[in-house]
């Protein structure tokens, strides 16, 4: 399994990182790491449950921080919530470039939260 649920140490507290990186807190797709090293480079996962059930993968890859989010596939949810959502969201601060290593865990990574949502 590539992904890790263990929850990662904070550099610094959740306030402190907030204020100096204002777009962490609010501004969709943008995303700093408050992670070790050692973390930063895990596929580090995170279930939300809610309306919106997800999971929630962050890595940097390349010095390129991503956060990939793989919602839960209802079929009973209206077609305008799919417009919106998808099943997999991307979002990352500049310019990727992937290895094929890369490329396949992050589609590893993707069918693990897949799978655990069907659950």
């Amino acid at each position: 399994m590539i992904l890790d649920f263990d929850k990662p140490k904070k550099l610094t507290d959740s306030k402190t990182h907030n204020q100096t990186y204002q777009s962490d807190s609010g501004v969709a797709g943008t995303y700093v790491p408050n992670m070790s090293d050692d973390d930063n480079k895990k596929f580090k996962a995170k279930r939300v449950g809610g309306v919106d059930e997800r999971i929630e993968i962050r890595v940097s890859l390349s010095g390129v921080q991503m956060v990939v989010k793989v919602f839960k596939e209802e079929n009973n949810k209206p077609q305008e919530y799919w417009k919106r959502h998808k099943i997999v969201q991307m979002s990352m601060n500049g310019k990727l470039n992937l290895s094929l290593e890369d490329w396949e865990n992050i589609t590893q990574a993707i069918e693990e939260a897949k799978s655990l949502l069907r659950l």
